[in-house]
């Protein structure tokens, strides 16, 4: 037996479930020259038996693990793979947005009846949205190792809002019958496809990207006013102005990243450009009836449209937030949550269009109306959180 425990290792079988310490220096070496002079088994070397300056070094080169270990630990793309790694990465995020889009025109329109004092209706709208909406945004993407990744993204944005229409500055609504309604509709949608490429200066993670983004927008305002305007006058009207674009061009940016101290919270910042050639239809419309007892009736319809012309669009984005990353245990990834500040604008440039309406006087009832076309831009600022995973 005791030939057995001299010719058999056991302190490396030992040490691997835990019964020495991890700087423990084992000499394993099974040849006559490594055991003790008694013919025992092999020394078991510590920190203890070095000289100080030896001790103080392996101390040292410990903490230096440890240390580069916590820092390495909440590694955004992914916390538990070496860096050089590839591995896919996704997210979603919902946009929490205030929406101005404009649609480039105006939409006027006024009744005055004679047997009252001053004009008594007179509308100045068509301008586009202005509310509040939300919008999803997705991506997937592969980090090819260290430097080289590709992802893929898609957007979508689309609201309504129906109300009353704005009075022209100066005016009074006087007393009348008459229904009217301001319908303004957006859609916005964008589509990209991009390489990117990290570095890492200092305690920054930088990724720069350059791809292929399609990008389709349209706007449209519509004033309704019907019935009974005052007694024995009676309006239908419909005035709408709108403009469309489509195309697809290039797509640049970087985002920026740094961690917060030990924690497993980094501050980001990401800027991203767009130049997207394309087509453009804008629009402007009149279409009404106005009916007054006794008199012939007042009849119109005129449009005015520029479709198909050739146009361009520029994008600027910007976002910056804060971003906590976990490391999971119940699957093989990581999961990274984020909210953060989000400002959009974009703009289109083409050629005008004019516009279209149509005026007259029905017995005592003036009417007056007229829907500008033109191209508007988007402007998008406020709140984005999300979250993702990176596997």
């Amino acid at each position: 037996m005791d030939d057995l425990m001299r010719r058999f290792n056991w302190f490396p079988l030992l040490a691997a479930f835990g019964f020495f310490p991890g700087n423990a220096l084992i000499a394993a070496d099974s040849s006559p020259g490594a055991r003790n002079p008694s013919g025992g088994m092999p020394s078991l070397i510590t920190d203890r038996d070095l000289p100080s300056d030896e001790r103080a070094v392996s101390l040292d080169e410990n903490a230096t693990s440890r240390t580069a270990q916590r820092e390495d630990r909440w590694d955004t793309q992914l916390l538990s793979r070496p860096a050089q790694q590839s591995h896919f990465f996704a997210g979603t995020e919902f946009t929490f947005m205030q929406i101005q889009a404009a649609t480039g025109g105006r939409i006027n329109l006024s009744f005055d009846d004679s047997d009252t004092v001053g004009t008594d209706l007179s509308f100045t709208d068509g301008r586009g949205l202005n509310d509040v909406g939300y919008a999803p945004r997705v991506w997937l993407g592969y980090q090819f190792g260290e430097k080289w990744g590709v992802a893929g993204r898609f957007w979508t944005l689309s609201d309504s809002t129906a109300g009353p229409p704005a009075l022209t500055p100066g005016t009074t609504d006087l007393p009348n019958f008459s229904t009217d309604t301001m319908t303004d509709r957006m859609e916005a949608s964008a589509i990209d496809i991009e390489a990117i490429r990290r570095f890492s200066p200092g305690k920054w993670k930088v990724d720069g990207l350059v791809g292929a983004r399609y990008v389709g927008y349209s706007t449209e305002a519509v004033l309704r006013s019907f019935g009974v305007f005052t007694t024995g006058n009676f309006v239908n009207m419909s005035l709408s102005n709108g403009c469309s674009f489509n195309g697809t061009g290039v797509t640049y940016g970087l985002n920026g990243r740094r961690q917060l101290g030990d924690s497993r919270w980094h501050v980001f910042l990401s800027g991203r450009g767009s130049n997207i050639d394309g087509r453009s239809d804008s629009f402007g419309r009149a279409v009404g009836s106005v009916s007054v007892s006794g008199n012939a009736p007042l009849l119109g319809a005129a449009t005015v449209t520029r479709n198909n012309a050739e146009s361009s669009l520029q994008i600027g984005e910007f976002q910056t937030g804060l971003e906590c990353n976990v490391a999971l245990r119940c699957v093989p990834a990581n999961a990274f949550f984020r909210t953060a500040f989000e400002y959009q604008y974009w703009n289109i440039k083409g050629p005008p269009t004019g516009g279209a309406g149509f005026g007259g006087t029905s017995g005592d009832l003036t009417t007056n109306s007229f829907a500008s076309a033109g191209l508007g831009d988007l402007k998008l600022y406020g709140l984005a959180i999300g979250t993702g995973l990176t596997w």
